[in-house]
């Protein structure tokens, strides 16, 4: 974000700089690097700690996502879930899940460490859930329509 607002300040007041979500992007690169911050600095001082809280936060995030699929399916209501194909929703399991495992596939092709195969798993596997976020929102929106 300061390098977007750096680079274009001298065109700041045209529309197509204004369009730019300078806040939003600022947000999510806080909301971001933040949290990565403090848990690196945590694994760092504190490596016991770190262990404890990862397992707290595992739990707690499966917590989560089952309250938050429970109160979006309440809000949604059930006849536009219903509305959804299944293929839709097959898509959002199996797309992750197919980048997890052709990036710890690729990964063991080349013959990476166990700990780089993991990074690579993930990190496709992450890619895919934003993708499928995004398929998702755009599908929901085509069959409200």
């Amino acid at each position: 974000p300061l390098c977007l607002w750096i680079y274009s300040r001298a065109w700041i007041n045209t529309p197509l700089v204004q369009l730019l979500p300078l806040g939003a992007v600022t947000l999510t690169l806080c909301s971001t690097l933040i949290p990565i911050g403090l848990g690196v600095f945590i694994r760092y001082k504190y490596n016991r700690v770190a262990d404890y809280i990862v397992k707290v936060s595992l739990w707690s995030l499966l917590v989560t996502l089952v309250v938050l699929f429970i109160m979006t399916g309440t809000m949604l209501g059930p006849e536009l879930l219903a509305s959804i194909p299944a293929a839709v929703y097959v898509i959002a399991i199996f797309m992750p899940l197919a980048g997890y495992a052709s990036g710890y596939g690729l990964a063991t092709l080349f013959h990476l460490p166990p700990n780089c195969k993991r990074t690579v798993c993930l990190e496709t596997g992450s890619q895919n859930v934003q993708l499928c976020t995004a398929i998702l929102k755009l599908s929901t929106t085509l069959y409200r329509k």
